[in-house]
């Protein structure tokens, strides 16, 4: 080992060689160009469409959706508007009360004439007494009884009957004008509950059928909807179909490109396969040492120390 402590030069050398058979060689040749070759080519980008967009049906599917999602209910707005209406009759009707005839009713409802076609019948009666009265003051004076008793009893007595006539009249005449106005009173009563009845009974049908409208808007909403979506499926089936045409073209374009690459492959593999069998060539050489190849030569160390010098 030497000052330095590096490594002791070898003394000698032997290099091992392999080689094809010239038989093979083109071959391996051929193939490592053309896979360098195809190593340096460029990308070859797929300029054709991956993805199948919606089809018309399916379009046209999405636009009816959206038409019915803003569209709503047909008859509902109706329907609501006819139950709430219902609604409030049926509350007005549970505040109806049924009056009762009484004093204040009767006023109400009584002739307004009644009092002067009374004071007529009481003038008739007044008139009635006094030519009565009359033709007895004149059989009085034939008789020559005016001025006595008996006259004075008669008076008394027409007076009596014609009071009473009066009372009777004005009696009579506010006893029919009551029961008139009874009757016309229970009259307006029974009309007023009857058209209640009616009114109620038509808020309800109006209810119905405006409920009956809202569901066969319901019935139409429901059926726009399966139509869309039966357009849809369509829709989908023929973007299926789409998307699979797509596939196999990009498939081809694959199977295309990759073609030489799986040619090199073959070639290879088949290359892999033949039975070769190198040759090998062994070659030994010999350190090259300048001392030891002139002390072998005959100097003497005086020489050598001058030959280096």
């Amino acid at each position: 080992m030497g000052k330095g402590g590096g490594s002791p030069q070898p003394t000698s050398q032997n290099v091992v060689q392999t080689n094809l058979p010239e038989y093979v060689r083109p071959y391996f040749e051929r193939l490592l160009k053309r896979t360098e070759a195809a190593s340096k080519e460029d990308y070859i980008p797929y300029e054709g469409d991956r993805l199948a967009g919606f089809s018309e049906d399916q379009l046209a599917s999405q636009d009816m959706m959206r038409q019915i999602a803003g569209s709503g209910i047909a008859g509902l707005d109706q329907a609501q508007s006819a139950t709430g209406s219902g609604i409030d009759r049926a509350l007005q009707g549970m505040g109806y009360r049924s009056e009762d005839f009484d004093a204040a009713q009767a006023q109400k409802y009584m002739d307004p004439y009644m009092q002067q076609v009374v004071d007529v019948q009481k003038e008739r009666a007044i008139l009635d007494a006094q030519r009565q009265g009359a033709d007895r003051a004149a059989q009085a004076v034939q008789q020559g009884a005016f001025g006595g008793s008996r006259a004075a009893v008669q008076e008394g007595l027409a007076g009596e009957a014609l009071s009473r006539q009066l009372a009777e009249i004005q009696a009579s005449g506010q006893q029919q004008a009551f029961s008139q106005a009874q009757e016309q009173f229970e009259r307006d009563r029974a009309s007023r509950e009857s058209a209640e009845r009616l009114g109620l009974s038509a808020a309800g049908m109006a209810s119905d059928q405006a409920a009956q409208l809202a569901q066969l808007g319901k019935l139409a909403r429901e059926g726009d909807i399966q139509a869309a979506s039966l357009l849809k499926s369509i829709g989908q089936d023929q973007q299926r179909l789409d998307q699979a045409g797509l596939d196999i073209a990009y498939q081809d374009f694959v199977r295309q490109r990759d073609y030489p690459k799986e040619m090199l492959n073959f070639y290879s593999s088949i290359l892999r396969g033949v039975p070769v069998s190198p040759s090998t060539e062994s070659t030994q050489f010999q350190a090259y040492n300048p001392t030891q190849q002139l002390l072998g030569a005959g100097l003497s160390a005086a020489s050598l120390y001058k030959a280096f010098q």
